[in-house]
Parts: C-alpha cells; structure tokens; sequence
C-alpha cells in the first residue's frame, strides 16, 4: 500500500518527460541560436516576420525572458500580437504558471493572439492550458521545424 502512495505522489511530482527531444552529439553541433541570447533574439524577430508579424519593440524582461510586441495589419483578423520567447528554461521545461501568466498578459493587453517560443519544452500541464486559448505554444522541435521549413536554420 505505501508503495502504491509513493508511485501516486511521483506521478504528481515529477514532470513528464516530451515524448520528443531533440539532441547534439557534439556542442559545436548546437546552432548559435541556441548558445547566444542575442541570436536567439535575432532568430525569434526574423521568426515572426515569415507570419508577415511587423515588430514593434521587445524588451529582456530577465536574462532568459524576451518580450516581443508585434502588429498584424491584415484587415479583419489582423491585430496586435504579443510574444515571449524563454531562452533555455529551467530544466528545459516550462511549467503552467509561465503560460497562464502570459495568457494574463495578451487578454489584458488586448492583444489578438500570442505566441510562446522556448528553446525548451512545455510541460503537460502547460500544454493543456493553453488548449482553446489564443497562443500557439512553439517548442524547441517545433521552433527547427519552422525555421528549416522557412529557410531560416542556420
């Protein structure tokens, strides 16, 4: 029984694992972009300009988190988007608070749509909270994905 309660209490105390990761073999392997927070700035502004997203202004709110103002001015759904794009998370996982925050943030701004960029991961439970709601979650995989898809990968 106690064995039962301790897998129960790990379950709810231990992050899932992303069922995909991506890995270097050799750290030289890793794109600057992941190394340097000013590229990965570079790379997240250059990012958002493929979504034909016109920049505003961005500000580092901490080391790892930049803020990015963005304006779509496609009539009818265009808008004001709103960005933050974490350079390495902790544990290379971003919990739920980080994402509900930042749903805080684009309904009180107003803002059409958001979009969160990590070099890491988002955790599960963070995954459902942004279901239904106007951001798109993009991960590591997801954010090389658009890149080479955009010829953007370095």
């Amino acid at each position: 029984f106690i064995g039962l309660v301790l897998i129960l209490l790990l379950k709810k105390t231990s992050p899932p694992l992303p069922q995909e990761q991506i890995h270097f073999s050799n750290p030289d392997d890793k794109p600057l972009f992941l190394r340097d927070r000013e590229k990965f700035k570079e790379t997240c502004l250059r990012f958002f300009e493929k979504f034909n997203l016109e920049y505003k202004h961005s500000i580092w709110a901490d080391d790892d988190e930049l803020e990015v103002a963005l304006q779509d001015e496609t009539p009818v759904v265009g808008g004001t988007y709103l960005a933050l794009c974490i350079f390495e998370p902790r544990n290379n996982l971003v919990e739920i608070h980080k994402v509900t925050g930042f749903l805080d943030t684009i309904k009180g701004e107003g803002a059409a749509r958001g979009i969160f960029i990590t070099t890491g991961y988002f955790s599960e439970r963070a995954i459902q909270a942004a279901q239904e709601e106007p951001v798109e979650l993009v991960n590591i995989i997801s954010f090389i994905n658009y890149l080479k898809k955009f010829g953007l990968y370095d």
